[in-house]
């Protein structure tokens, strides 16, 4: 799209600057004719030829002066034309930049916050882990309570028969 735009920019300032030199070329034209119209009327008042030479001369000069000021416009505005796309293409470059800079940003963030939830996960991993092991302990407890308790009834049934057996 971009390459499209430019390319449109492109025809369209070769399209105005061939308009321009047509019209350029026009006045150019209009106004040696007016000249030529100028002479022949002069020379048909009567006026010699030698004055008639040194004011087309003027003219030609004048008219000279007026291509060369032309050309300096010309000049001036191609030169503000550069100057544009110089400051299009910095301010191109910048937001590009400025873009990349973002993404590198949100980039960054996004792996903060996948390691914070990896964290998370590890920590509430190792709380089931450290919890089970205590229920495990509990119980492993209890067992041992209650085969002591067990044990205690046996020995002392033991010692009962024993004794029993002895008187």
């Amino acid at each position: 799209l971009e390459k499209q735009q430019k390319e449109q920019y492109k025809q369209q300032k070769e399209q105005e600057r061939k308009q321009k030199q047509s019209e350029k070329e026009e006045k150019r034209k209009l106004k040696q004719e007016q000249r030529e119209e100028k002479r022949k009327q002069r020379q048909e008042q009567g006026r010699d030829s030698s004055s008639s030479d040194s004011e087309s001369e003027s003219e030609s000069s004048e008219a000279k002066s007026s291509d060369d000021e032309e050309i300096k416009q010309q000049k001036s505005i191609r030169k503000q034309i550069r100057i544009k796309r110089e400051e299009h293409r910095i301010t191109k470059k910048q937001q590009k930049e400025e873009k990349k800079k973002q993404q590198e940003i949100e980039k960054h963030q996004h792996k903060l916050e996948k390691e914070e939830k990896r964290k998370q996960k590890q920590l509430e991993k190792e709380e089931k882990r450290k919890h089970k092991q205590e229920q495990k302990e509990e119980k492993r407890k209890q067992r041992q309570e209650q085969g002591s308790l067990k044990n205690n009834k046996n020995n002392k049934k033991n010692k009962d028969k024993n004794k029993k057996r002895l008187t």
